[in-house]
């Protein structure tokens, strides 16, 4: 590695070597040298990679549902368009009521 190696910041290190191991352009001895390289950081990629992909799906269906939500409180939509979103909302088992918002 280069002489820098220290003014890196771990955390964006260890996200470029989990790249690495879902890079399917990366040799089998890029991805083990990463893998031993995160091992050495102590990152919990394999936990960290593993929940990654079902975080992702649920944040995004959670914000289609949000935006089903905010089609019920839109004066400017149509009928048909709040009936559509009701039958997502209840095919989802989902509120149709909004979210209270944090105040920061």
């Amino acid at each position: 590695m280069s002489g820098n190696d220290s003014q890196k910041n771990p955390e964006r290190v260890a996200a470029g070597l989990r790249g690495t191991l879902h890079n399917d352009n990366a040799s089998d001895e890029a991805k083990d040298r990463a893998t031993e390289r995160l091992r050495e950081m102590g990152d919990d990629f394999e936990n960290k990679t593993n929940r990654g992909s079902a975080g992702t799906g649920d944040a995004h269906q959670n914000q289609v549902l949000g935006g089903y939500k905010a089609t019920l409180h839109n004066d400017k939509v149509g009928e048909a368009a709040k009936a559509h979103a009701r039958e997502v909302l209840d095919n989802a088992n989902a509120s149709e009521e909004p979210l209270p918002q944090s105040k920061n």
